[in-house]
């Protein structure tokens, strides 16, 4: 073989093995690892992001018309007393020795009026649970304060009061969600159905 010859062959060996130093070289190797990362993140992601496509308004929607209450009970006490707003309307249904406003709450209904809450504890000396009413101006206008008597609030047994209540009034958590799901409707008046053991007009 000439030296001519020997140097071709060199030559097409080394352009023959340059595809495979091109494929295991360390330099080469490390893209090529981070492209095929890149596409398995890619192919995790993108039906995770389709999924979320529909949902997410939703999900803002129904956030966005929750009603929020704000517990205002600090500001309205004088001493050791809540001072209502609406002092009129305790006078006209019966309570007992141990009576008190133990919560006061405002919010803005769906028209973005301002409401107020009062919740009212009464028991007997000798009753380990007693009964509640919230009392409140909800509704088309600001008017009048209705009181309203919560049975899942209040002992079953109006007597010695013994049965605690299936929702417990001094449990902050517990009060304020049943008055969001289960006193107010979504638009912030009284659900239909519950009828007020007494109502007056309101100081406008």
């Amino acid at each position: 073989m000439t030296k001519f010859a020997k140097f071709a062959l060199a030559v097409s060996l080394v352009g023959l093995s340059g595809p495979a130093f091109a494929k295991t070289g360390p330099v080469n190797y490390a893209l090529e690892n981070a492209i095929s990362h890149t596409d398995a993140q890619f192919a995790a992601v993108i039906p995770a992001a389709r999924d979320l496509d529909v949902p997410e308004p939703v999900i803002a929607r129904a956030t966005a018309s929750k009603i929020q209450l704000t517990d205002i009970t600090d500001k309205c006490t004088h001493g050791d007393e809540v001072v209502s707003a609406f002092p009129s309307v305790y006078k006209m249904f019966p309570s007992e020795e141990n009576s008190r406003i133990i919560k006061v709450f405002t919010y803005a209904d769906a028209k973005n009026t301002q409401h107020r809450i009062e919740v009212y504890y009464t028991g007997g000396d000798w009753m380990q649970y007693g009964m509640t009413y919230l009392i409140t101006d909800a509704g088309e206008n600001r008017s009048q304060a209705r009181a309203f008597f919560v049975s899942q609030l209040s002992t079953s047994d109006r007597e010695n009061g013994e049965a605690a209540p299936a929702v417990n009034p001094f449990d902050n958590a517990q009060l304020s969600d049943f008055i969001v799901n289960g006193f107010l409707d979504a638009g912030g008046k009284v659900k239909p159905g519950l009828n007020s053991v007494a109502s007056v007009p309101t100081l406008q």
